[in-house]
């Protein structure tokens, strides 16, 4: 026993030398909606609430433009971890969701080699990762959840989950008893089709909540065996996103935290991963920095994101 509690003493030692203090969250793009296409016919976006998000916690961003011939594997091997945001695109034909498929299964074969690399999906995300672990056999239903927020119902056992164990008791207060996560979604994974589809053996489900009309679907979720995070609703909205389009966005100081509370969490686990770019050069000609975000919220625009970096069909670093 004394023997063991050593070995363990020198393991924390070990791990806690190699956390980064300066993580690179690589950013999953998307196509833009036909309705604001005339920003770059053919063009991607990420919504800047995303970067601004990963920022507020610490790190740094670099954006994954699907569809272009940016080297994606060479890049997972600078980067310390992969957001796929919400969005409305498919999940088995759009260049976002094989850039998801991508860099999941790069993910899935580094952690398995003892490579720590964490996932957060959000939303369409979270529809991602519950589809690409389940070998792409569709699992949603339809259901109605459209500007509407919830506080969470947590699922038993939730307290001892990565995702929540280290959170402070204000926090979990805030959100099972306040509306403090804001949902976006016409799809949901519902607890019947998490068993149906074995979806069980590679998740852990942490909360639930019910949609309009009743339906009750889960809101968030982490692997068993791997550092991927999944959450059906959107914490960087809580803090970033102003659209008179949908005013039930919550701004509470509570709704700030708890949105906070998740970015922190992503990004300490963001700092298990020793991955890096080769050179300074390298990592500069990849940061987000590059690019400048288009006010997108404004009544010229009038889109329900504030800001967005928009790039072109061709666009590479």
């Amino acid at each position: 026993m004394v023997v063991l509690l050593f070995l363990l003493f020198l393991a924390s030692i070990s791990n806690g030398s190699q956390i980064n203090d300066r993580p690179i969250i690589g950013i999953l793009s998307q196509a833009l909606p036909p309705s604001i296409e005339n920003l770059s016919p053919g063009g991607a976006y990420i919504a800047s609430s995303y970067i601004k998000w990963v920022e507020l916690a610490g790190a740094r961003a670099i954006p994954l433009i699907a569809g272009s011939n940016q080297n994606f594997t060479q890049l997972f091997e600078s980067i310390n971890g992969v957001l796929i945001p919400g969005g409305a695109v498919s999940l088995d034909t759009s260049p976002y969701s094989r850039t998801g498929k991508l860099m999941f299964d790069l993910a899935k074969a580094a952690n398995e080699a003892g490579d720590y690399f964490p996932i957060w999906a959000t939303c369409l995300g979270f529809e991602l990762v519950t589809f690409l672990s389940n070998d792409e056999v569709p699992n949603l239903k339809s259901c109605n959840s459209v500007d509407q927020p919830l506080p969470l119902e947590f699922i038993e056992g939730w307290l001892g989950s990565r995702m929540f164990e280290q959170a402070d008791p204000e926090i979990t207060d805030i959100m099972w008893t306040e509306n403090v996560t804001i949902n976006f979604h016409h799809w949901c994974l519902t607890m019947d089709n998490f068993t149906k589809f074995g979806l069980d053996e590679f998740w852990t489900p942490l909360s639930v909540n019910h949609d309009s009309e009743g339906l009750e679907f889960i809101s968030s979720i982490e692997a068993k065996n791997y550092p991927f995070y999944g959450t059906q609703f959107h914490p960087e909205k809580n803090t970033f996103e102003w659209t008179e389009h949908y005013p039930n966005i919550p701004h509470t100081r509570g709704a700030v935290k708890v949105a906070n509370y998740f970015a922190d969490f992503f990004i300490s686990e963001a700092r298990k991963s020793s991955h890096r770019f080769p050179s300074r050069s390298a990592e500069e000609e990849y940061m987000i920095y590059n690019y400048s975000p288009v006010y997108t919220g404004g009544e010229e625009i009038n889109w329900t994101f504030q800001q967005a970096y928009v790039f072109p069909a061709t666009q590479t670093p």
